[in-house]
């Protein structure tokens, strides 16, 4: 049924899945539409399952005892995949991206066919039934001039793949329908519709940890990048003479704030191997050398999320990433970077700092998932 869909159904669910159940009298306003219309579109989505009445409330607008429509969310499953250079993320989710169950697993075989075959064998692990649909998302080539998800044919360096057809392959091993997306901007999706950014029309994603991401949500959609575009982000330069990384850039974002950075910076002072988390531990306990490493990351972030509300006009920047537990340790230093670069305007710029949970790259694909499946598109 839901291929049948018409445009104007498909908004309904949209708004019921996003904002939770509402009468129909706050529905109809929302959406633009009469009465009339609303109810003719809904009858046949309850009809089927595909909506619920819940229990008889007064409307609000109107204090008549009304029944809020809502999604049947429980009986909808997608499954969301991340890919590593190393590891499979997976996790189950309902249709409002609500993780029902998740595991991951190093990869052992690193050919296109076997990490489809191992992505089929997370999915019977975790035994929730066959999903409406399925979610991929990987980083890309970033010096190439079209995005995940935007061709048919894949490049993942890290991977070791070039030129795959990784959405057919996919299909065939999982049984469902599927689409592909770059990682950060299917993170940037999830934020749109269930997290800080829902009911925001315009937003900055900035991602930091092992690369540095970005993604920008303007008038409610997602701004189409290349991989390229993408990949020159995390070599702005924002200090110049500044640290060195390892494209031979000095004083650009990767320098400061990639894990690899940071972990080099600290290994040159501590004058011995030392892991991105260890040197957060050493920084909350008082270490110099580690502590003006995150010190210096967290002025260099704050310069980095001035230059993208400023450029960009977002008054919002979500900052996620495995490496955001930076941006709470030096809060203040990024606090005041971010204020000198926007003239000391207070409150100039929301930064939402989310949690390091390496799931969320992975619910990200099941809401990329979700997306196609109640929009319509591919």
């Amino acid at each position: 049924m839901w291929d049948a869909l018409p445009d104007a159904a498909r908004s309904i669910v949209k708004e019921l899945i996003i904002h939770g159940p509402q009468s129909r009298t706050a529905l109809a306003r929302t959406l633009h539409l009469s009465t009339g219309s609303l109810t003719r579109l809904t009858k046949p989505l309850v009809d089927a399952g595909l909506l619920v009445e819940g229990e008889v409330v007064h409307d609000p607008v109107n204090g008549r005892p009304t029944r809020p429509l809502d999604v049947a969310a429980a009986e909808h499953r997608f499954l969301g995949l991340k890919l590593t250079g190393d590891r499979v993320h997976a996790v189950v989710t309902d249709l409002r991206a609500g993780v029902i169950a998740g595991r991951d697993e190093p990869i052992t075989d690193h050919s296109p066919e076997a990490v489809c075959r191992q992505a089929r064998g997370l999915l019977d692990a975790l035994a929730v039934g066959p999903p409406v649909g399925a979610g991929i998302t990987l980083g890309g080539n970033n010096r190439a001039s079209a995005g995940v998800g935007g061709e048919r044919l894949v490049d993942a360096p890290y991977l070791g793949w070039e030129q795959v057809e990784l959405k057919p392959l996919m299909e065939r091993a999982l049984g469902v329908p599927c689409a592909v997306e770059n990682d950060v901007a299917a993170l940037a999706h999830q934020h749109h519709w269930f997290g800080p950014g829902r009911g925001l029309r315009d937003f900055a994603l900035v991602t930091i940890g092992a690369g540095i991401g970005y993604a920008l949500i303007v008038h409610d959609h997602l701004v189409a990048a290349s991989e390229a575009d993408l990949g020159m982000f995390a070599h702005l330069v924002l200090r110049s003479g500044g640290p060195m990384c390892p494209e031979g850039h000095r004083g650009c974002a990767a320098a400061y704030l990639s894990s690899g950075s940071i972990e080099a910076a600290a290994a040159l002072g501590l004058r011995r191997e030392v892991g991105y988390d260890e040197v957060l531990r050493l920084a909350a306990a008082g270490d110099q050398v580690c502590l003006t490493l995150v010190r210096e990351a967290a002025h260099a972030l704050g310069r980095l999320i001035a230059l993208v509300a400023t450029v960009s006009m977002v008054k919002t920047v979500v900052l996620a990433g495995e490496g955001v537990e930076l941006a709470r340790l030096a809060k203040d230093d990024l606090d005041r970077a971010l204020a000198a670069d926007r003239r000391d305007v207070p409150g100039s710029v929301n930064v939402v700092v989310e949690a390091d949970d390496f799931r969320e790259w992975a619910r990200g694909g099941a809401v990329v998932a979700i997306q196609s499946f109640v929009t319509g598109s591919d």
